[in-house]
């Protein structure tokens, strides 16, 4: 039986909706020839850039850049297999500026990028079938190859349906090119179709009629969550009294109709359940094996990603790797010698599948070598990635002389938009050389160099980059040193004016003072008065 052409929208019209933890599996069972397989692996990555800048004021900056990577991976098997891969990158940047009268700025980055990914694929494939009666409708058939597709479906507004199912075209040696009768008859029962075929393609009317000896035999061995549909379930994928004897031998004693019917759907026999209890899973469920043949994970595949450096791979990894299609090629693109000694180190099982969503490979990694780069930390290539941090982008700090920027400032530059041409502007107005604590403190003070000429105006040349930062934070203006001016203090060192803004020193404070009689040619008298008084 074909499983390969099913959609999702058949399968909501055939009945089964399979809800899984993880990873969903869709199995259309009322009809069950088809099986359609989802699961959905969700790696979570969030990297948190944090830079503080400290210079002991009580402004809090906070700007946060989001950068959101959406990967989507299909992977088409018997079934139809979607993966679904979602890596949230958050690079928040938060700058914290604290100035007091000597406003001493100590920047602080910190970009911490943990990867986690997290799947479930045990399917619960025990759900109820929809729809109350298949046992008659009509068909539409058409012949590919070996192959004979049918169309069974009931357009009664009471007993709605449809769904599609391959079989073997030599199961049907007698097919009428005129209208006629002919018949399929299999262990589960009799169909009896009415109609003819001509050019590849027919249709007609179809009649269902349960084998009762086969109905009795399946409730004998003791088959639970039996329905009405179940025998025409039993039909279609051809279960047989030998495969109901062959699972409940290799452990699956008390299964569910539609546990079984699952299985026999995907064709799960006896070595494909002693392939996964001899890797070291004697435990597999049969959500668990029906997931597996969904996406056609073989014992050469579980051999390929534990000899690549996985030897303890779980089921669920090895789940996810293989949606993902993660091959043993992929891991060595990703390993690197740890140390002097020869040891080689790989990521951790949850980052690469992190990694393999959003195109992290060997091509990537090797790229940052031209630009000194060797052996970036596997948790900070997500950030890099997630930023679209390019060996481009690092060149133009290169080329300016800012060499071996460790990676994790590279993330909270680029979370910025800080680059080369960024510097250059500050470059142009006489800063030589910024740290780059100080560019992201910059950057997120949106200081520019417009800003700097402001001060430079009315005589405050060589301003130190800590100072703009501490000056910016506190929002002071050289409209706000102009006002003082007016009141004949033309000279205030730089080193006070955060001390005034933060007190809440004014022009207009201090006229107002003045006009009470409390005239001084010291501002941090006003300061000091401003304080104990608090007005």
């Amino acid at each position: 039986m074909n499983l390969k052409n099913l959609t999702v929208s058949r399968t909501l019209q055939y009945g089964f909706i399979v809800p899984i933890v993880g990873a969903l599996i869709a199995l259309s069972c009322p009809a069950i020839g088809q099986v359609v397989v989802t699961p959905v692996v969700t790696p979570v990555v969030n990297p948190v850039v944090t830079s503080v800048v400290t210079a002991n004021v009580n402004a809090v900056v906070t700007p946060v850049v989001t950068a959101n990577v959406n990967a989507a991976v299909n992977a088409n098997v018997n079934a139809m297999v979607n993966p679904i891969v979602n890596a949230n990158v958050n690079a928040v940047v938060t700058p914290m500026v604290n100035a007091n009268v000597n406003a001493v700025v100590t920047p602080m980055v910190n970009a911490n990028v943990n990867p986690v990914v997290n799947v479930n694929p045990d399917v619960n494939v025990d759900v109820n079938v929809i729809g109350p009666d298949r046992s008659e409708g009509s068909w539409f058939a058409t012949i590919k190859g070996d192959k004979i597709r049918f169309e069974f479906r009931n357009d009664e507004d009471d007993n709605h349906w449809s769904n599609d199912e391959d079989f073997n075209l030599s199961d049907f040696p007698n097919l009428p090119k005129e209208k006629g009768e002919f018949s399929l008859k299999r262990e589960a029962g009799t169909m009896v179709f009415t109609g003819k075929l001509d050019d590849g393609q027919g249709y007609g009317h179809y009649k269902f009629t349960a084998d009762k000896t086969f109905d009795d035999y399946v409730k004998a061995q003791g088959i639970t969550n039996l329905r009405e549909s179940s025998d025409f379930s039993f039909f279609t994928v051809g279960l047989t009294r030998a495969y109901i004897k062959m699972v409940q031998e290799n452990g699956f004693k008390d299964i569910t109709a539609n546990h079984l019917i699952s299985m026999s759907a995907m064709n799960i026999d006896a070595a494909f359940i002693h392939q996964w209890r001899e890797n070291g899973f004697p435990e597999i469920t049969t959500n668990q094996l029906v997931t597996a043949k969904s996406l056609k994970i073989s014992d050469a595949y579980i051999k390929e990603i534990r000899g690549s450096g996985y030897p303890d791979i779980s089921f669920n990894q090895l789940v996810s790797f293989k949606s993902m299609n993660i091959t043993g090629e992929y891991i060595k693109g990703l390993r690197r010698e740890k140390s002097a000694d020869g040891q080689s180190e790989l990521p951790p099982a949850n980052q690469l599948v992190a990694y393999k969503s959003m195109n992290i490979d060997e091509a990537y990694v090797n790229s940052f070598k031209a630009v000194g780069y060797d052996n970036i930390p596997y948790n900070q290539l997500t950030a890099m990635k997630s930023m679209d941090i390019t060996p481009e982008y690092v060149k133009t700090f290169v080329d300016l002389g800012y060499k071996n920027i460790p990676a994790h400032d590279l993330v909270s530059l680029k979370s910025m938009n800080i680059d080369g041409a960024f510097i250059k502007t500050f470059e142009d107005a006489g800063y030589k050389n910024i740290p780059v604590h100080d560019l992201i403190a910059l950057k997120s003070q949106s200081i520019t160099p417009d800003y700097i000429k402001g001060f430079e105006a009315l005589g405050y040349k060589d301003i130190p980059p800590h100072s703009l930062i501490a000056m910016k934070s506190l929002n002071i203006t050289p409209e706000y040193i102009n006002g003082f001016k007016k009141l004949g203090f033309t000279d205030i060192p730089l080193n006070e004016l955060p001390g005034l803004k933060s007190t809440g020193v004014t022009p207009e404070y201090v006229a107002a003072m003045q006009e009470k009689g409390l005239k001084s040619t010291d501002l941090r008298k006003y300061m000091r008065l401003k304080s104990a008084f608090n007005e």
